[in-house]
C-alpha cells in the first residue's frame, strides 16, 4: 500500500530511533545523514496523522457507522464485523509507532534546542496520538508508552484520564506554538488558522467524547471560525501525495470501498424512506459531490473536482466539524438559538465548497421541538464528517439518528486490541469485543 510520505523521509525517521552501532565513528561517511533536524522530525508526526484521518481506520468506522459501504473481498467481511485482532494491528503502530513516537522524540528535541514553536507543534501531536487512541481502544498505554527502556510492557492507563491529558497536551502546546500559522514554513498543512486555533478545535472534540457539552463549547468558540481556516493535509497528483481515499479507491483496492446502499446515500437521495430532502435541503449536488455511479456501484467520487480527488486537501478537523459541535453543545446547553445559526453555518460550507444554493438557513420554527433540532445537528454532522469523529459520536449518542448497522442492534463500542499488544505486552488487558464498551461509554 503507498504510504503518503517518500521513502527518504521514513528512511531517516527510522534512522533517528534506530540503535547505536558498536562500530560508533569506523568509515564516517560524510554523505550520509547522521542526524534529523527538528522540522523534519515534526513534520513527519504531523503528516503521519493522513494515517489515521484518512486511511484504514477511517474506512473501517466508516463501513461501521454505514457512511461507506464495503463491496468486494475482505471489506465485504469487515463490513459485516467479521474482523480479528490482526485486523488493528496496523492502525496501533500508526498510532504508536508512527505518531506518538515521533512526536514526544519531536517534542524532546525542539525542547534541548530551546524551539518553542515545534516543541509547542509536537506537543500538540502528542495530544492527537493518545486521544485518538483512546477513544478508538480504551484503555490504552500512555504514561509509559515509548520508553522500552524503563517500561518494555507499558501498562494501560485509564481511557478517561489518557484523554484528560491529552487535552492538557493540546493546551500546552497551543500555548508555546501560540500564533505561529499552521500553514508556515515547510508545513504539510493548508489553512488559515493558527496551532493554537488547531489546537482548541481538537480539545473541542475530545470534550464532546466526554460529553463535556459546557467545555467542547467553550474550546470550539475559541478556535477557527471561518471555512478557508481549517488545517487540511496537502494533496497534489503527484505520486505518493494523493488524497489516501483517491490512492485506496482509485489505484489499490476499487470497489472496495464504495457508497452502494450506505445509510449516508440514501440520506441524501430524494427517493429514498430516510431522504432529508425539504423546503430548504437539496442535496442533489452534495450526493453527486461525494459519490458517482459506474459499473453498478455508487463509488467514491474520485474524478477531478470530487471530493475524493487525487489533489483534494484532507482536513484534520474540518470547518463543518467544528460548527457542528458548536451546535450540538449548544443545543444540549439551552442555547438553541446559537446552535441553529452554527448549523446554518455547517450546511453553508458546502453551498461555498460547491458554488451551489442548495441550502437555506433553518429558522427556530423549521423545528417541532429540541429533538428535532439535535437530530438534525447530528443528521448533518454524520453527511458532512468522515470516518472517526462520527464514529465516535455514533457510539456517543447510541445511535440517535438511527443509522443502518447492518443487522445489529447497538453500534460498536471500540476497536479491539492488537495482536502485537496480546503477543508482546504483558500489561495487557485481555482479549475485548467489539460489543465490549470503552469506560467512557458505559
Amino acid at each position: 500500500m503507498k504510504l503518503f510520505r517518500t521513502i527518504a523521509l521514513a528512511g531517516l525517521v527510522a534512522g533517528a530511533f534506530g540503535c547505536e552501532s558498536f562500530v560508533e565513528d569506523l568509515n564516517i561517511d560524510p554523505n550520509e545523514f547522521t542526524d534529523i533536524s527538528t522540522a523534519l522530525l515534526v513534520n513527519h508526526a504531523v503528516l503521519n496523522v493522513a494515517s489515521v484521518q484518512e486511511a484504514e481506520p477511517a474506512r473501517i468506522a466508516g463501513m461501521w457507522t454505514d457512511q461507506f459501504t464495503g463491496s468486494d473481498r475482505q471489506y465485504i467481511t469487515q463490513d459485516n464485523y467479521g474482523v480479528d485482532d490482526s485486523d488493528f494491528d496496523a492502525t496501533w503502530n500508526e498510532l504508536y509507532r508512527d505518531g506518538l513516537a515521533p512526536a514526544r522524540g519531536a517534542k524532546a528535541k525542539a525542547a534541548a534546542e530551546g524551539a518553542t514553536g515545534f516543541e509547542g507543534i509536537a506537543t500538540i501531536m502528542e495530544g492527537f496520538y493518545a486521544a485518538e487512541a483512546a477513544l478508538l481502544f480504551g484503555d490504552v498505554p500512555f504514561s509509559e508508552a515509548d520508553n522500552a527502556t524503563d517500561f518494555p510492557d507499558p501498562a494501560y492507563d485509564s481511557q478517561a484520564s489518557v484523554i484528560t491529558g491529552a487535552i492538557a497536551l493540546l493546551n500546552t502546546g497551543g500555548g508555546k506554538a501560540g500564533a505561529l500559522s499552521i500553514s508556515g514554513g515547510n508545513s504539510v498543512l493548508t489553512g488559515g488558522c493558527t496551532w493554537a486555533e488547531m489546537a482548541k478545535a481538537l480539545e473541542a472534540r475530545y470534550k464532546l467524547s466526554m460529553k463535556d457539552y459546557p467545555g467542547a463549547l467553550t474550546a470550539a468558540e475559541a478556535s477557527f471560525d471561518e471555512p478557508d481556516d481549517e488545517p487540511s493535509i496537502i494533496h497534489s497528483t503527484v505520486n505518493f501525495a494523493e488524497n489516501l481515499f483517491f490512492q485506496f479507491e482509485a489505484e489499490q483496492r476499487s470497489d472496495y470501498l464504495t457508497f452502494d446502499g450506505s445509510f449516508l446515500s440514501r440520506v441524501l437521495s430524494d427517493t429514498t424512506d430516510v431522504s432529508r430532502t425539504g423546503p430548504k435541503t437539496n442535496d442533489t449536488n452534495r450526493r453527486l459531490f461525494y459519490q458517482y455511479t459506474a459499473g453498478g456501484f455508487d463509488r467514491l467520487n474520485t474524478n477531478p473536482g470530487g471530493l475524493f480527488a487525487a489533489d483534494r486537501d484532507y482536513p484534520v478537523i474540518s470547518y463543518p466539524e467544528v460548527q457542528l459541535i458548536i451546535a450540538e453543545a449548544a443545543q444540549r446547553t439551552g442555547a438553541n438559538g446559537k446552535a441553529i445559526t452554527a448549523l446554518n453555518n455547517a450546511r453553508n460550507y458546502w453551498d461555498g465548497l460547491m458554488g451551489t444554493d442548495d441550502y437555506i438557513d433553518f429558522e427556530a420554527s423549521d423545528f417541532a421541538d429540541d429533538a428535532a433540532l439535535l437530530k438534525a445537528i447530528m443528521l448533518e454532522k454524520f453527511v458532512s464528517v468522515f470516518g472517526l469523529p462520527t464514529f465516535y459520536d455514533i457510539i456517543r449518542t447510541d445511535n440517535l439518528i438511527g443509522t443502518d448497522l447492518d443487522g445489529r442492534d447497538e453500534p460498536v463500542q471500540r476497536f479491539i486490541y492488537p495482536s502485537v499488544e496480546r503477543s508482546s505486552n504483558s500489561s495487557y488487558p485481555g482479549l475485548k469485543t467489539l460489543d465490549d464498551p470503552t469506560p467512557i461509554n458505559m
